[in-house]
């Protein structure tokens, strides 16, 4: 006859493994939902990219002129001139082109970091935050990611002036890892001071 007490201990081990699950599937179904849009998202602007350009060039020019505003509070010479033209598809895109401490670059779609964005909005809609958290939290990290995403395009002018061997490897690479680091990271950070605060709020109003 089994032990009593060593049922109980079996019975409050399997309570306790069904409650770390439905915690981790507490967790997990927010990220797989911002996942989701995420893809919807990109769709969307990729479709634009290749037919409209209504709003996607957007993302280009906002990180063009961003870029040279932070070039210029740095006191590295940059400049924005006229359009030049890439090819997606077959469809022929109109990009201006910026030079950044006397290295001239063309800012695409991809090198707005668009994806980076996207992926930001889409974790902020369905994390467990409050309306208004959402709003100025979101808007601080979307600002923060701008600013971020910039300053990699001023480090790869100054890179692909003075060590223009390893500027692929910067871009296509080392770059592209690091927005992903960053990206969760950021929403990590802000994730869990968020949280801190709403459960003070929570303890703080009960009796």
């Amino acid at each position: 006859m089994a032990n009593p007490k060593i049922k109980k201990e079996q019975k409050a081990l399997k309570q306790l493994q069904q409650l770390k699950r439905k915690e981790l599937l507490s967790e997990l179904l927010p990220l797989g939902k911002s996942f989701a849009l995420w893809i919807v998202l990109v769709i969307i602007v990729a479709w634009d990219y290749t037919n409209k350009q209504w709003f996607s060039m957007l993302f280009v020019d906002f990180t063009t002129y961003l870029s040279y505003g932070l070039s210029k509070m740095m006191f590295i010479p940059a400049k924005v001139l006229g359009s030049g033209t890439g090819m997606v598809t077959t469809i022929e895109v109109s990009y201006r082109s910026i030079v950044i401490g006397g290295y001239p670059m063309i800012i695409e779609l991809e090198c707005s970091a668009y994806h980076a964005y996207l992926a930001m909005i889409a974790l902020v809609a369905f994390s467990k935050w409050t309306n208004k958290q959402k709003i100025t939290a979101g808007s601080i990290l979307f600002v923060t990611l701008a600013i971020i995403n910039s300053l990699r395009i001023v480090m790869l002018g100054i890179i692909g002036r003075k060590m223009p061997q390893v500027f692929d490897f910067m871009h296509d690479y080392l770059w592209n890892i690091l927005l992903v680091v960053i990206i969760w990271g950021l929403w990590e950070i802000v994730n869990k001071r968020i949280a801190r605060i709403n459960n003070k709020k929570v303890l703080a109003s009960k009796p």
